[in-house]
This record gives structure tokens, C-alpha cells and sequence, in this order.
């Protein structure tokens, strides 16, 4: 059952990190991405956008799926 589980998570890893690179790729990725430098640059903070999520979303059920199932270890 782990074992299905690891592989589901790095399976919805790599469709996470898909999708983050898909958005980035988009008008949508880009206008966000505009807009987030933008308010960066007017209140000094940092604007997390949709497309970063994924992926830093994405590599943590790799990360973590990989170390489940032996792939990586320490």
C-alpha cells in the first residue's frame, strides 16, 4: 500500500511541476508574473504566483515519494 501511495505522489509531482511550467508558459503565467514583480516592487514583499506553487508543491511529492519508495536515501 506504501508503496502504490509513493508512486501515486511522485506520479502528482511531476503533473504539478507539468502544470507550473504550462501556467509560466501562458498569458496568464506571464501577466502574473508581471504583477508580482510589480508589488514587489511597491510594498518590498514577496507575491508568490499560482505557477511557483505548483512547482514547489510538485517537488516536494517527488522529493518525498522518491524517499518512501528507496529511490533516494540519505
Amino acid at each position: 500500500m506504501s508503496k502504490l501511495l509513493s508512486i501515486a505522489a511522485i506520479a502528482l509531482g511531476a503533473v504539478l511541476i507539468y502544470m507550473g511550467y504550462e501556467r509560466q508558459q501562458s498569458v496568464a503565467g506571464k501577466t502574473a508574473e508581471s504583477l508580482s514583480t510589480l508589488g514587489q516592487k511597491i510594498d518590498g514583499s514577496y507575491h508568490m504566483t499560482t505557477q511557483t506553487k505548483y512547482y514547489v508543491c510538485g517537488t516536494v511529492l517527488l522529493v518525498g515519494g522518491a524517499f518512501a519508495l528507496g529511490i533516494v536515501k540519505k
